[in-house]
């Protein structure tokens, strides 16, 4: 049997604008270090990515090196398994400093520092799919009608495609030195990311029109997607509703932190038994109490 090939991870953990909402509800400095369960939501995400076997390394792109510098959780990197990188005025010109700094032969999955329930059989699912599938790039997507009956009160942006409505999740995984180009249309459309309409018209006007008809599957879109960009792009659907919820305003935070206390909301299978915890460190931190966590984050 073939080695499952590894991905080397790029975590995008900075934020958008100068002053981020949640970030203040917070009272943290950068969004991604705002807590839930006693840790900050960028260690919950590096806890889950410690335990994938398929995750090679992690490069963290922000938060900005003087929040980092003054804060307990500069103590978790530990080149080269973790790495920071200065971050970018935005989260497409961060990945493409990222992806700068990995050879081009090697896998990367890009995701988020502000995912509510990263759990690492949910990240290990997603490679294994996107190997699976082949093709340039994978994109995580979750069948909308599994948030809404597990979550909802969440509200996610919505993609009404011919063949079922979906959430988007932050996990991509570019597979080939070409699927990188990408992240070039990304930076073009990076401010449309709320209005799906407009990522699809970039794709032309008949494509618009049949997505607004529901005339556009998913198998289609890739179709015009490869047409257009010579890409084969491959969506990769997850079962579970927990990965299209990340937090994205302070009632998002809110909500996550009471369905984390009034539990059990959260039902993601555990991690396969290969899996085994990098870090006898981050295991030991996990088992502590909420109140002992926040004291150490502080």
């Amino acid at each position: 049997m073939n080695a499952m090939p590894k991905f080397d991870c790029l975590l995008l953990a900075a934020d958008r604008e100068g002053h981020n909402p949640v970030a203040q509800a917070a009272g943290v400095p950068c969004k991604s270090l705002a807590l839930i369960e006693g840790d900050p939501m960028l260690v919950r995400v590096i806890k889950a990515l410690e335990q994938c076997p398929t995750i090679a390394r992690c490069l963290l792109l922000g938060p900005a090196w003087e929040i980092l510098a003054n804060h307990p959780i500069v103590s978790l990197l530990k080149p080269p398994w973790l790495e920071w990188i200065a971050p970018k005025p935005s989260p497409s010109l961060s990945a493409l400093a990222g992806l700068s700094r990995i050879p081009e032969n090697r896998l990367v999955l890009l995701t988020t520092a502000d995912i509510a329930f990263p759990a690492p059989r949910i990240f290990e699912d997603f490679c294994h799919q996107a190997i699976a599938l082949g093709g340039d790039v994978a994109v995580g997507l979750v069948p909308y009608p599994a948030v809404a009956a597990r979550y909802p009160k969440v509200r996610r942006t919505l993609l009404k495609f011919a063949d079922g409505s979906f959430c988007t999740c932050n996990l991509f995984a570019f597979l080939t030195p070409q699927g990188r180009r990408l992240v070039e249309l990304w930076r073009q459309l990076e401010q449309e990311r709320k209005r799906p309409w407009r990522l699809v018209l970039a794709l032309g006007a008949p494509a618009l029109v049949d997505y607004l008809l529901g005339r556009l599957s998913t198998q289609e879109l890739a179709r015009r997607v490869e047409k257009k960009l010579g890409l084969k792009v491959n969506f990769v659907i997850l079962p579970y509703p927990e990965a299209a919820i990340d937090v994205d305003t302070e009632d998002d935070l809110r909500l996550v932190r009471t369905l984390l206390e009034t539990g059990p909301a959260v039902n993601i299978p555990p991690a396969r038994a290969e899996n085994s915890v990098r870090s006898p460190q981050s295991n030991r931190a996990g088992r502590c109490a909420p109140s002992d966590r926040r004291a150490r984050w502080s």
